[in-house]
């Protein structure tokens, strides 16, 4: 296990690059976790926020890998499909946490390659009346299992009505997507769709089913942490 081991490394290249060189490129980067764990992170300019970081996962897997949120184009998702084949261990399932584009953009592209992908059935209901691509599985459990060692859990609403998270547990590494807030933030950010009433209390079930166990939460945007994040967000959602 290597967690908190920060190897940059271009798609193509394999060639080092520093946080604020990914920053100035708006290129996607990739960050190892642990053994077979991922942080993929890409850049968008997002009129009102400048330009954006946002995180998820690629969990490699002799058996099929499988990502958690796609990057933030299709053309990047494409990258990591790639990366993935070319390691021996393709992409077979992805998951995405919420219907929102940076976690859902490369949706299309996965279908495309005969992935199966999966999100929540509320998930699929906020694509469809956007008219963008579904996942070919929706989910309606609050706990559910993508893969070995790969749990799904709803804690309720939060930053988006269907957000989930997602437990790593061999790594303890806990993908909180968009609806834990980085140590760095001090806002909860975009809340336009937001339950600002139920965020609280939906933080505080993720806290309760993993706070102990997590040994690096990843928040939706920003650099990873540990389970204080939790209660970063917490105290976010009470200002």
């Amino acid at each position: 296990m290597q967690l908190a081991k920060y190897l940059f490394c271009s798609l193509i290249l394999c060639a080092t690059h520093l946080p604020a060189a990914a920053k100035a490129t708006g290129g996607m980067q990739l960050k190892q976790l642990s053994d077979n764990v991922w942080l993929h992170v890409s850049y968008k300019a997002v009129e009102g926020f400048g330009l954006v970081e946002s995180n998820g996962v690629i969990v490699l897997s002799e058996q099929g890998s499988s990502i958690i949120d796609t990057p933030w184009t299709p053309e990047e998702t494409r990258q990591l499909l790639t990366w993935a084949k070319a390691r021996g261990m393709p992409v077979t399932q992805s998951f995405s946490s919420h219907w929102h584009e940076d976690r859902t953009a490369g949706i299309g592209v996965l279908n495309e390659n005969a992935v199966a992908t999966y999100a929540s059935a509320m998930t699929n209901e906020f694509l469809q009346h956007n008219q963008r691509p579904l996942a070919s599985h929706s989910i309606t459990e609050e706990v559910f299992v993508l893969a070995p060692g790969i749990e799904v859990f709803y804690p309720g609403k939060g930053h988006a009505a269907d957000n989930s998270v997602v437990w790593l547990e061999e790594a303890n590494i806990l993908v909180g997507g968009c609806l834990i807030r980085g140590a760095e933030t001090q806002t909860l950010g975009y809340t336009g769709d937001a339950d600002l009433q139920q965020w609280g209390p939906s933080v505080q079930k993720v806290l309760a089913r993993y706070g102990n166990a997590a040994t690096l939460v990843l928040p939706g945007h920003g650099e990873p942490g540990d389970a204080g994040l939790l209660i970063h967000t917490l105290s976010l959602t009470r200002q």
